[in-house]
């Protein structure tokens, strides 16, 4: 990643999950499939960009795909957490 995101005390928990996942020959089986998962946890600045969650993102991709070079389907799943009280949103990390 080119710019360094630095956690501050009013950030926010995002966790991030990439799942790679596909067919593969193993003998002896009919059939056999492979999974792989990266589940991470930040703090981030509520200033955090799309372009900065994507980045991180691309990063455990490419991280993913060193176990696992060919997978039928990569997904990534990013969540932020908050809750609402008397009218304000309160993210929660």
């Amino acid at each position: 990643m080119s710019e360094e995101v630095k956690p501050m005390s009013e950030g926010i928990k995002v966790e991030l999950e990439i799942s790679a996942f596909g067919q593969e020959t193993v003998p002896s089986y009919d059939d056999s499939f492979r999974k792989h998962e990266i589940a991470r946890t930040r703090i981030l600045p509520k200033e955090t960009t799309l372009a900065q969650l994507e980045e991180m993102v691309k990063e455990l991709m490419a991280e993913i795909k060193e176990d696992f070079q060919q997978p039928e389907q990569l997904l990534a799943k990013v969540t932020l957490r908050a809750k609402e009280t008397d009218g304000v949103l309160k993210y929660l990390g």
